[in-house]
């Protein structure tokens, strides 16, 4: 019976990461990409903004289309990783055409990986429309106020229990929404892109206890639109030096042909500052083949404008495979180094994160 549950835990978690990124085993993208002029964003995200928003779109047409997810993951100081993450897929007002679940990720310091997922149809949920404050079957993903978050999550399978707090150091980001590509568009804040993390994780594997005492560098985004998920196409990275402290964000996304939509962001504890396509430069240097996966093992990231440069190099330092053993997905932890420039103050960056690619032409 065990064995049962845990093939079904990962399935459910290998679908939904495949429902997520949208993709399948791909080849190395080598056709051009094609950018497109945005328009500026405003401020910070504020707590309406981090709270749901599939009411408003809720009589569209291609509603069965929509995601909304609340994503956050900590980069331990004891060399553990995890993330975690509430969703909603499908049109919501029919439980046969959606899916709301959780899926929990604990990435240990050798590589290999505990997961665990809550999702199952009728499952008990409720979403805020005016702050951050979603719960499915009694777990919450909660802002307490605009700087403090709690998390929890537990699952009898397993015995799994995490407790988590996120507090706030760096300015939040409201990245650029995607460009409309017919009826697809994507929207994508982070509202702590650099937060002090801590909590408590315990849970059964094997018949022993495991108990972790999580304290790190976390961070916290949020991501919500209408998209073919097998038609997406999407780059994403996050990293933060608290030395300073000051964060580094990057994203764009695209549509099936159409051009890509994004930027790159940098907040210290009272601004942030972007750079957006085509000003902003990114060039893939080397690629590894990972589980049948090709994935960017070296990027150069670089540009400027009047108030912001950024010139830095990310580098594949581990990767995770989530999912079922041989068809798991890769998910990628990276070294950045590089100068940052922003309001005329030089940073000297040299720090991890973990970055995402999945642009890809199905083999």
């Amino acid at each position: 019976m065990k064995k049962i549950a845990v093939l079904a835990v990962s399935i459910l978690i290998f679908f939904n990461v495949v429902s997520i990124t949208g993709e399948n085993k791909v080849k190395e993208m080598s056709e051009e990409i094609t950018t497109y002029t945005p328009v500026i964003c405003g401020d910070e995200p504020d707590m309406k903004d981090n709270a749901a928003h599939f009411k408003y779109f809720q009589n569209d047409s291609h509603i069965i289309h929509w995601y909304e997810w609340w994503y956050m993951n900590v980069k331990c100081e004891d060399g553990n990783n995890l993330l975690i993450e509430f969703f909603t897929f499908g049109n919501l007002n029919n439980p046969l055409t959606s899916a709301v679940g959780i899926i929990f990720i604990f990435m240990r310091e050798d590589g290999s990986t505990f997961e665990s997922v809550k999702g199952y149809p009728g499952i008990k949920y409720s979403l805020d429309y005016e702050k951050c404050n979603v719960s499915i079957d009694d777990d919450i993903f909660l802002a307490v106020n605009e700087s403090f978050y709690t998390v929890t999550y537990h699952n009898k399978i397993n015995d799994v229990s995490l407790i988590l707090n996120l507090s706030k150091v760096t300015y939040g980001i409201k990245a650029i929404p995607s460009h409309l590509q017919d009826w697809e568009w994507m929207e994508w804040h982070i509202p702590v892109p650099y937060g002090k993390a801590e909590g408590m994780l315990k849970y059964t594997e094997d018949g022993k206890e495991h108990v972790y005492i999580i304290k790190g560098r976390g961070y916290h985004d949020h991501n919500w639109g209408i998209a073919r998920k097998f038609t997406l196409k999407w780059d994403w990275g996050e990293f933060s030096d608290e030395r300073y402290p000051i964060s580094i964000a990057y994203g764009w996304v695209g549509f099936g042909s159409s051009s890509v939509t994004g930027g790159a962001y940098a907040t210290n504890e009272i601004t942030g500052e972007e750079i957006y396509l085509p000003e902003l430069h990114f060039e893939y240097k080397e690629w590894k083949e990972i589980n049948g996966f090709k994935r960017p093992s070296k990027i150069h990231l670089y540009g400027s404008n009047e108030n912001f440069s950024i010139d830095v190099t990310i580098k594949l330092y581990k990767f995770y495979i989530i999912g079922i053993g041989s068809v798991g997905t890769p998910y990628l932890f990276g070294k950045v180094k590089g100068k940052v420039i922003l309001h005329g103050h030089l940073y000297d960056i040299n720090t991890t994160g973990f970055y995402e690619h999945h642009f890809f032409t199905f083999s």
